[in-house]
């Protein structure tokens, strides 16, 4: 059976009876491996090995190959057919890896890009957790996981979920089962309890804020979700975001960053007069806008929706 085996020296070898005869380098890892397994599968490498023969050498390198080692080490044991596991958290970057080595159905039929679609498309974007997982891994293989519309298709999916009737939602939701891991859409059986309408609004508090406002917007577009949800999510996602005290929100480290948070969740409120949102959150926005400098466009946005719902206010 093969496997590939790690050396101290950061090099990994195929357990085989024949002797290797091309190294694949990435980035400081070099992998002994046999041109056969891997040409049959990856136009990149075939490129690449037929211009390192040329010039007399068995070495090719692939630096610049997204995820680095460990995903070439998994797109490399799928050439050789051995098992390799796909989860949320790696599935990204070997789909941007096999992009990149081109392991298309044009060189064999079952490649490494469709097996990974296959399981994108009917495990991934099923399940509301793992695609918040995958989402937020897209940022760090950028642009590929946008090119590859990775991105796009999670963000579609959780909006999608987030309007489904929640008395069909049957996953867990941390809204109030904090630690309990998420599963997928299913028709309600036998239920004895229905989700929050706001069920969603906690899980989408855990993305980048500018994912969050890609999200937020999916959401909004889809029109089926009420102003005073949106409004709710906006809040919550502030308190987990914006900190309290004076000095977190104007410290050198962290104005910029709250400055965009506030600018964004002030961008993403509701078009409607009454925002979704009490006046007592849309007054503390506009303390926290003034305190880190937000453009003056977005304080005056902010203080004319809090003209609508002055008469609210108490002191």
């Amino acid at each position: 059976m093969l496997c590939l085996q790690d050396t101290a020296d950061a090099c990994r070898y195929v357990v085989s009876d024949l002797a290797t005869d091309v190294v694949v380098h990435v980035a400081e890892v070099k992998f002994y491996l046999h041109k056969f397994p891997l040409l049959s599968k990856s136009s990149k490498l075939q490129r690449l090995v037929i211009k390192a023969t040329e010039e007399g050498s068995d070495d090719v390198h692939t630096d610049d190959l997204p995820g680095g080692a460990k995903t070439f080490e998994i797109c490399a044991k799928f050439c050789y057919g051995m098992v390799v596991t796909l989860s949320p958290h790696n599935v990204v970057a070997t789909r941007c890896a096999a992009e990149y080595l081109e392991m298309t159905e044009d060189m064999e039929k079952g490649n490494l890009i469709f097996k990974i679609e296959v399981f994108i498309n009917s495990s991934i974007l099923r399940s509301w957790k793992d695609s918040i997982i995958v989402l937020q891994s897209t940022k760090a293989l950028l642009p590929w996981s946008e090119e590859l519309k990775i991105v796009g298709r999670c963000i579609d999916a959780i909006a999608s979920k987030t309007s489904v009737d929640p008395v069909n939602v049957t996953w867990s939701y941390s809204h109030g089962k904090k630690g309990v891991a998420c599963t997928e859409i299913v028709e309600a059986a036998g239920k004895t309890s229905i989700a929050p309408k706001d069920w969603w609004v906690e899980d989408l508090c855990e993305l980048d804020v500018d994912l969050y406002k890609r999200v937020m917007v999916a959401i909004k577009s889809k029109g089926r979700m009420s102003p005073e949800l949106i409004g709710e999510a906006l809040k919550a996602y502030a308190v987990r975001w914006l900190p309290d005290s004076y000095d977190a929100l104007v410290s050198e480290d962290y104005m910029r960053r709250n400055q965009c948070l506030v600018e964004t969740i002030i961008w993403l409120l509701p078009s409607d007069k009454s925002s979704g949102c009490s006046c007592r959150f849309l007054l503390k926005l506009l303390k926290v806008a003034i305190l880190v400098g937000a453009g003056e466009h977005v304080k005056e946005e902010l203080m004319r929706r809090i003209s609508f719902q002055l008469h609210k206010a108490s002191v």
